[in-house]
């Protein structure tokens, strides 16, 4: 074998290599992304925020088309029905909170007054 380095060495390398670029993709300033502060870039912040809320619709959209599905499939009183009807309501509720956030940030970007969540 005509190796010059032991085989853990390279996992190692590749590891490392991994993270940083995990670390690169990571939001630098999670805490400018919740900041009611008018310095920083609300109109950044209520795009990234008006983006979860599509994310979020969709997910709710996609459980409930599960659970016409899964009615179909195991009868309306079966688990997988409520399990994804479930799921659905925590993912419409979780977009009309996040809306709310895209409202607040959208007020401090217009001038109006600091809110606190």
């Amino acid at each position: 074998m005509n190796n010059l380095h032991p085989p853990h060495v390279g996992w190692g390398v590749l590891f490392l290599l991994c993270s940083l670029a995990a670390g690169g993709c990571a939001p630098q300033h999670v805490e400018e992304m919740t900041s009611f502060n008018p310095s920083e870039n609300q109109a950044a912040i209520v795009g990234y925020y008006r983006d979860q809320v599509k994310y979020l619709r969709e997910k709710a959209a996609e459980h409930a088309e599960s659970a016409v599905r899964y009615e179909r499939l195991f009868g309306p009183e079966s688990d997988w029905v409520s399990g994804a009807k479930q799921l659905s309501q925590y993912y419409a509720a979780a977009a009309q909170d996040m809306e709310r956030l895209v409202e607040a940030h959208e007020e401090v970007a217009r001038g109006g007054s600091q809110r606190r969540r």
